[in-house]
């Protein structure tokens, strides 16, 4: 893998706080008091089944699980994972983590993957098919009203999803009540900025020539829990007991050049694009080829190996 060269772009003149601010911001109008905006949970159902976005998902699944590897395997051994699991995984997406799940409990376990958009379930499916996984069931659900009796899973796995319940209380209460007694929840979350040089390379050129809005607090967005203590704390407030919170900076080897790599971060970062987009042509372009030279530096012919920074949580009923 080679070796990142030092960030050139300046850390330290990025607002890391306003990355991600626009879906925020449009997050904070349509919430009152913890209650979500139903005609803005069907925005984010759209946004995110859209036609174009679910097929970049369905694309770039395998260099994706690739990418991410060694993230699911910060999640696997946060939750405890063992032959012999029930596992519910929530905000699978296009089939990861549940695919490594399914593998790693056995034919004596289970999975069952839920995702709020059924079009991306059926990818994971696909997928899960392919993979040749037979312990594995697929329910569109909503993560605040879990169609689960109580006590149904040994164990809860959320990878990049958490940051997205629009009443985290709500949701973590119900991932609690679906627990058995002594079950673990296991999350991955983005971590900051300063220790995210995936998404500072990406998103810092065109953050430095455009300064977004202060992002609003405890509103669904990707930087929601980069905070240090601000998942344990949730995880405190819905009642989870032996709770463990660690930040960790990642590798992430892209199997591809960083042009590559670049492309597929625009594909699937569904909130951030009406911002890349806002930019004249001549802007945009000049900012990807800035950020494309960041991931070059950690380019070594076959995989672009840019780390990423990330909040690993757990809690135990």
């Amino acid at each position: 893998m080679a070796q990142c060269k030092n960030l050139s772009v300046n850390k330290t003149a990025l607002p890391y706080s306003r990355i991600g601010s626009q879906h925020a911001a449009c997050a904070a109008s349509r919430t009152k008091g913890n209650q979500m905006d139903p005609q803005f949970k069907a925005m984010v159902v759209d946004e995110w089944t859209a036609n174009s976005t679910t097929a970049a998902w369905r694309k770039w699944h395998p260099k994706f699980a690739v990418q991410l590897a060694a993230m699911t395997a910060a999640l696997v051994d946060a939750a405890g994972i063992k032959p012999g699991m029930r596992v519910l995984d929530i905000a699978s997406g296009t089939g990861e983590p549940a695919i490594t799940l399914s593998k790693l409990v056995g034919a004596s376990g289970h999975v069952t993957a839920t995702d709020l958009a059924a079009d991306m379930l059926a990818i994971s499916e696909d997928n899960a098919r392919a993979a040749g996984c037979t312990n594995i069931d697929f329910r569109q659900a909503d993560a605040h009203e879990l169609p689960f009796p109580d006590r149904s899973f040994d164990a809860v796995t959320v990878r990049l999803g958490a940051m997205y319940f629009w009443d985290c209380t709500k949701a973590l209460a119900e991932i609690r009540r679906v627990l058995r007694q002594g079950g673990v929840a296991a999350f991955v979350c983005w971590g900051g900025l300063d220790t995210n040089r995936y998404v500072l390379s990406a998103l810092g050129p065109f953050v430095k020539r455009r300064e977004l809005p202060p992002m609003p607090a405890d509103v669904p967005q990707p930087l929601r829990f980069a905070t240090k203590g601000s998942l344990s704390a949730e995880l405190e407030r819905a009642g989870f007991s032996a709770i463990a919170e660690e930040s960790r900076v990642l590798p992430a080897p892209w199997p591809g050049p960083p042009e590559e790599l670049w492309q597929q971060f625009y594909d699937v970062a569904v909130p951030m694009q009406p911002y890349i987009d806002s930019f004249d042509a001549a802007t945009r372009e000049a900012a990807r080829a800035e950020a494309i030279a960041e991931f070059r530096q950690c380019y070594d012919g076959t995989f672009t190996d840019v780390p990423i920074g990330v909040v690993v949580a757990s809690g135990r009923r």
